[in-house]
């Protein structure tokens, strides 16, 4: 007759479980070790992350004198691309010996380093009068204002006006500091003669 001693028994087998489950475990643990994680990146969306309400902002010159001023109802900058975009902006640039120039569009866009606004739809702009001469007024749907450079261009069509004189052509380039202004593509002008 076999005789079981269960106090004997379980004394011996119970580490030996404990040891077995350990190892068990371990091997558990590994294998999603193993099995990691994979966390993909996820670009940011296009989507704002500020924006102010009834901007006006003012560029000063080296002397604290205003270069620029710049407004729109609404500034909203986008992370994803660094853009800054802008509803109904207004770009007037004045300042001693210089002619106000003030242009207003339904958007516009900021650069990164604010150098240049890119001014889009409905663009139109006026320039006061020069002592002896008219006002000039300019409408296009696209305007690009190198701030620094105070020089403005456009790749779409242009028409021009002073006074009953008219000129249109598919771009243009305007040098604020040489005073000159360049028309290129179809140019078609008429030219009232003061009497």
């Amino acid at each position: 007759m076999i005789r079981c001693d269960c106090e004997q028994f379980q004394h011996f087998w119970l580490p030996l479980v404990i040891v077995g489950g350990l190892v068990v475990l371990t091997a558990w643990i590994g294998q999603v070790a193993d099995h990691s994680i994979v966390v993909q990146a996820v670009k940011p969306g296009h989507d704002p992350d500020y924006f102010v309400d009834g901007l006006k902002a003012v560029a000063y010159d080296d002397a604290g004198v205003p270069r620029y001023h710049l407004t729109a109802v609404r500034l909203q900058h986008y992370m994803d691309d660094d853009t800054t975009t802008l509803e109904s902006p207004l770009f007037v640039r004045d300042g001693p010996d210089v002619a106000r120039v003030e242009a207003v569009a339904k958007r516009g866009k900021v650069s990164p380093d604010g150098k240049i606004v890119y001014l889009y739809d409905d663009v139109n702009m006026h320039q006061q009068a020069r002592a002896g001469g008219l006002p000039i007024e300019m409408r296009t749907d696209y305007l690009k204002v190198l701030t620094d450079e105070d020089r403005m261009s456009s790749n779409r069509p242009v028409v021009v006006t002073q006074g009953g004189s008219r000129l249109s052509g598919n771009a243009m380039q305007a040098d604020g500091k040489a005073r000159t202004f360049r028309m290129e593509g179809r140019v078609k002008g008429i030219y009232e003669i003061a009497r």
